[in-house]
């Protein structure tokens, strides 16, 4: 597959895991020749989606968190009522008025969508977390975005997102073909069981995966995943091929190389 030109659109959620430091590096060890379909079903942040959408006829985004899912609908559908409810968020920003719009329940997708949005930009270090009870554990961070900014990210990502399926399940429903790709991002081993959902993504998870994506290797789809280092997930994919790229993290103002796997069923260059 030729990935000579890729898009320069950046997500328009800050996410926790996100791939934008290694997206290049993703786009590196995407298999070669005709491929049909992408598949995202751990959906994120979509830094590679986003990237490699002209690349692919038809593109199937999900994930397990319904705000989420629900966030990439209507910036799909309704670009413009999004960014005119952040538009009015960030007018009245304060940390009291944070808190207010954080304590707000709506169950209308574009109010859901623009606080989403809104507490991501706004809270401590963009992070998305949740309590056992499904209750918000996100706290207000002080910094600002630009208003433009965000909106001029939105229409973008609004205009690649139509024609794209977007739904929310768990990886396992999803039905890729013969010669379609799919990109598995889960929750990273030792480092991604918390916080994303109620529920937590552990070891019986992570095997779960991996005999998924056994299944769809016998099938003839192509698999790239990315996970964190470690021994327990070199030997969960011993049969497939694994590579490590170094990740540069900046914490506390200091840069933080980390090594992380990317594995695939295919041979890459």
């Amino acid at each position: 597959m030729s990935v000579a030109v890729a898009n320069k659109s950046k997500p328009f959620l800050h996410w926790i895991g996100s791939k934008r430091r290694i997206v290049n590096k993703l786009i590196e060890h995407l298999p070669q020749g005709p491929h049909y379909n992408y598949y995202e079903p751990f959906l994120g942040g979509g830094a590679l989606f986003f990237q490699v959408r002209h690349l692919f006829k038809q593109c199937f985004l999900s994930d397990i968190n319904l705000d989420l899912i629900t966030s990439y609908n209507a910036v799909k559908n309704n670009p413009n009522e999004v960014n005119r409810l952040l538009s009015l968020y960030h007018k009245h920003h304060s940390k009291d008025y944070y808190y207010k719009v954080k304590n707000k329940y709506s169950n209308n997708p574009n109010e859901i969508t623009a606080k989403f949005i809104y507490l991501n930009k706004y809270s401590f270090r963009g992070i998305y977390r949740v309590y056992k009870n499904g209750q918000s554990a996100q706290t207000f961070s002080g910094e600002c975005y630009i208003k433009l900014h965000i909106a001029s990210r939105i229409n973008q990502c609004s205009s690649l997102l139509h024609g794209v399926s977007i739904y929310a399940t768990d990886f396992s429903f999803i039905e890729p073909q013969q010669n379609d790709f799919v990109y598995f991002d889960p929750p990273y081993h030792k480092s991604g069981e918390r916080f994303y959902t109620r529920l937590p993504f552990d070891e019986k998870d992570q095997i779960r995966l991996r005999d998924f994506v056994q299944e769809l290797t016998n099938k003839g789809v192509k698999i790239m995943i990315s996970n964190n280092n470690t021994a327990f997930i070199r030997d969960l994919y011993k049969d497939f091929n694994i590579n490590t790229v170094t990740v540069v993290y900046s914490i506390n103002e200091q840069r933080n190389p980390v090594n992380e796997l990317i594995i695939t069923n295919y041979k890459t260059c």
